[in-house]
């Protein structure tokens, strides 16, 4: 989830003994955050430790105890929980304090409403990153996917403009949050905007903002997704369904890197890296007319293709342990799947890619007590599946050695998938012994070194 999104589901706790500033701080966050207020130190302390608590903030002089001290303790827990430090006393040497006993911001009083608002989402971006960055953000052992991990890993520093395509449910969204967690821009924002999902009449203020009275409606002035990005990453996903005259108005921002609020005669300058996405081919759109050439051009700098996941199905297995725990219940083990049931997970072809499998394993982990999934236990639209993964057919064009290579790696992908991942069973199955079977996976870059 982006951190530009309004998060009803990032609880801010507020600790202050200052009855105003929980008021008026209060205010200005509900809108777009959910809000716990404290005016005790302590109690507060007691309501981090109880969990449900996303991002603390809290001043700095108070009489039960100092935010400083508010700070230490809640490091000394272990807790990564991020905090905003807001004082009316600030100075150098308090900034350096609070940093150094673990803030993760500053801001001095007074804070203006659209600046605490930015710092929030900064705040919670980060911490975002940061869990995401500790955990494996792609899983994979398929070759063609472990090629675009490692353009991923070696454009991500660089400023360059990134296009991500690929299907629905690939996880184009991950490598754009992977391309930002490894760039230097990890503290700034990372801004998402799903370009389908906004009305295209409204689109326009989404991404500039608006001033007051700019039409019917506009009661107050809104900062727009390119002013949330700041210095950080503005990711566009879908980007092919941008109508003609909005897609001219961004063209312009990223030729100059000047906008304006809808309704503002005052140019802004962006300094947000731009990642975009799309399902579509937009080669295609741009001869078919339904998409400009020339901002194609400025937007595919460098082209990342994510492969849907009925191209790589010796990733299930890994992909099926990894959701198994990451949704296991409580006071449960993480299901498994009999061998029946894996097999026609391996064969199907999975419109709705990685995440048609992860809200499937959600479902089974719910549903199914008794440990191991089975064959019934899966929806009926598996029942019937009888074939292997399909492979595809090779090509008659390519040389004899080539389409050899691409047989092999299909074989062997699928005695990986039958194996449920398991590379010693996997080498029994092929009559193979293992330190031959391993150098064969190797070579076809299968597995890796790691």
């Amino acid at each position: 989830m982006g951190a530009g999104k309004s998060r009803p589901q990032s609880n801010v706790l507020i600790v202050d003994d200052v009855p105003d500033f929980l008021k008026e701080t209060s205010a200005v966050l509900r809108p777009h955050f959910g809000v716990t207020v404290c005016s005790s130190p302590l109690r507060g302390l007691r309501l981090i430790k109880q969990g449900g608590i996303d991002l603390l903030i809290t001043t700095l002089v108070m009489r039960e105890l100092d935010g400083l001290e508010v700070i230490r303790r809640v490091r000394g827990s272990g807790s990564a929980l991020p905090i905003i430090m807001v004082t009316g006393f600030g100075n150098e040497n308090t900034a350096i304090e609070a940093t150094r006993v673990g803030a993760t911001d500053y801001l001095t009083k007074p804070v203006e409403p659209e600046e605490l608002i930015a710092r929030v989402r900064r705040a919670l971006t980060y911490a975002d990153v940061q869990e995401e960055v500790d955990e494996p953000l792609v899983l994979s052992q398929d070759k063609t996917m472990l090629e675009v991990i490692e353009v991923c890993r070696r454009v991500a520093r660089s400023p360059s403009r990134v296009l991500i395509l690929g299907e629905t449910g690939t996880g184009k969204e991950l490598f754009a949050r992977m391309l930002h967690a490894r760039s230097q821009r990890v503290r700034e924002p990372f801004v998402d905007v799903n370009c389908a999902a906004i009305p295209p009449n409204l689109l326009e203020s989404e991404l500039f903002g608006h001033e007051r009275g700019a039409f019917t409606g506009a009661t107050e002035r809104r900062v727009g997704r390119f002013e949330e990005a700041g210095e950080g990453t503005l990711f566009l996903d879908e980007i092919g369904e941008l109508g003609i005259a909005m897609q001219s108005k961004l063209l312009r921002v990223l030729q100059t890197g000047d906008f304006s609020r809808v309704g503002g005669s005052r140019n802004l300058r962006s300094q947000a890296r731009v990642i975009a996405a799309t399902n579509r081919d937009l080669s295609q759109e741009v001869q078919a007319g339904r998409f400009r050439a020339d901002l194609y051009y400025r937007l595919n700098v460098v082209t990342l293709e994510v492969p849907p996941l009925r191209q790589r199905f010796g990733d299930i297995p890994i992909l099926v342990r990894h959701f198994s725990r990451k949704f296991v219940q409580p006071g449960h083990e993480p299901i498994g799947f009999s061998h029946e049931a894996m097999q026609r997970l391996c064969a199907y072809g999975w419109p709705g890619n990685v995440r048609e499998l992860e809200h499937l394993i959600e479902r089974l982990s719910v549903l199914v007590t008794r440990g191991e999934v089975r064959l019934s236990d899966l929806p009926a639209h598996f029942q019937g599946i009888t074939e292997a993964a399909p492979v595809a057919p090779a090509s008659t064009n390519r040389p004899y050695h080539e389409a050899l290579q691409e047989f092999q790696r299909v074989y062997f992908q699928n005695l990986i998938a039958a194996a449920h991942g398991n590379l010693a069973a996997a080498a029994r199955q092929a009559g193979m012994d293992r330190s031959q079977f391993f150098r064969k996976v190797r070579s076809l870059r299968l597995i890796t070194n790691g």
